[in-house]
């Protein structure tokens, strides 16, 4: 069989072609390879996020077994203290939550018989978090020994609490819980 060679402006167009489809798969992969490590880098632009402004966190104590409030402990049940923020502002921003600026106080009958300002607080430090709009942020709970704190301590071998009715209040960053939550020691 006799094959005729093709004309020159014939491979020209075969080339041009061929070369036209390699740049197109060469973009191509480029762009699935820059798509996924966009995704696993959490992307490339850098945000600025500004402090909360006055007003804009909202604090909430509570008291309980940890994970779920709680009206009632017995006896040999010690209280687990925790607090959420809340940003109720409408964009992102930071705020100083950390150790070194939270307060808890518990109260019965009107005095202040427990807080966590008569603790050892050497070592705590400040730590900002990003508070996202309407976004509740919990802090790790934290158990009460039920006992009265004073300039000795805050915790186990301090004076026990009596069975009554208490009150617990956060500060965080100098923002007073909005709610006094109340609970019952028998």
């Amino acid at each position: 069989m006799n094959r005729r060679k093709p004309a020159p402006h014939i491979i020209r167009r075969r080339r041009t072609a061929l070369l036209v489809i390699l740049a197109l798969l060469v973009w191509g992969i480029w762009s699935v390879v820059s798509a996924i490590a966009g995704i696993f880098s959490g992307g490339t632009k850098a945000v600025s996020v500004s402090a909360c402004a006055p007003g804009v966190v909202s604090v909430t104590a509570y008291a309980g077994d940890g994970m779920s409030h709680q009206d009632t402990f017995d006896a040999s049940t010690k209280p687990y203290i925790w607090f959420t923020l809340v940003n109720n502002g409408k964009s992102a921003c930071t705020f100083n939550a950390g150790p070194a600026v939270q307060f808890f106080r518990i109260k019965a009958a009107g005095q202040i018989i427990w807080t966590s300002e008569q603790c050892d607080r050497k070592g705590l430090n400040n730590s900002e978090v990003t508070l996202k709009p309407g976004k509740t942020q919990s802090s790790p709970p934290g158990q009460w020994f039920r006992v009265y704190s004073s300039n000795g301590g805050c915790g186990e071998g301090q004076a026990p609490a009596l069975p009554g009715l208490y009150t617990l209040t956060a500060e965080v960053n100098k923002v007073t819980s909005s709610n006094s939550e109340s609970f019952t020691l028998q």
